[in-house]
């Protein structure tokens, strides 16, 4: 179909194509004197659009840069703090574990001291009572004796001579 084109006469493409020999000598010089327009209206916006666009590229490529290099730098403080705060977790573990057993050493010192005066003065609540009871025994001990004195002489004692009896059989007993 397109060699038809070309063999139909001065309708066809051919006559499209023939521009003769004027058209060798005008085209390029519309070609140079067009040069300029196209030069400042067609590749001037392309290539400032490029220009633009690569700077953006580049503007971008920087601004990831920093931001990883910002990233990078978050993320060493933030391995630092964390270590710095597992670092005190752990003093602070350590200083509670050192106040435990100190105040377990205190209370235990505490209790035993406790224990001590208790044991102290139980043994005095004993020994006061002990002595309480000797008191008692002896008084009756000195009227039962008195009593059967009485009963075995048949006579009775004054009070001066109860008293008398019971301070001397107090000094026999503590002697013994």
């Amino acid at each position: 179909m397109m060699y038809a084109l070309l063999l139909s006469g001065e309708n066809g493409l051919d006559s499209l194509l023939n521009v003769g020999a004027s058209g060798l000598f005008w085209t390029p010089l519309i070609f140079l004197l067009s040069l300029p327009f196209m030069w400042k209206f067609v590749f001037g916006p392309i290539a400032r659009a490029l220009e633009e666009r690569e700077g953006n590229s580049r503007h971008a490529a920087e601004a990831a840069e920093a931001a990883r290099e910002e990233t990078e730098r978050l993320k060493a403080a933030i391995q630092e703090d964390l270590e710095a705060a597992r670092r005190e977790a752990a003093k602070q573990v350590a200083e509670a574990k050192t106040r435990a057993v100190e105040r377990e050493k205190e209370l235990m010192a505490a209790a035993k001291e406790e224990a001590e005066k208790e044991r102290v003065r139980a043994k005095q609540e004993i020994a006061q009572a002990l002595n309480q009871a000797r008191e008692i025994l002896r008084g009756e001990a000195v009227r039962l004796g008195v009593d059967v004195a009485e009963r075995v002489i048949r006579r009775e004692f004054s009070d001066s001579d109860q008293a008398r009896l019971v301070e001397e059989f107090q000094k026999d007993a503590n002697l013994n």
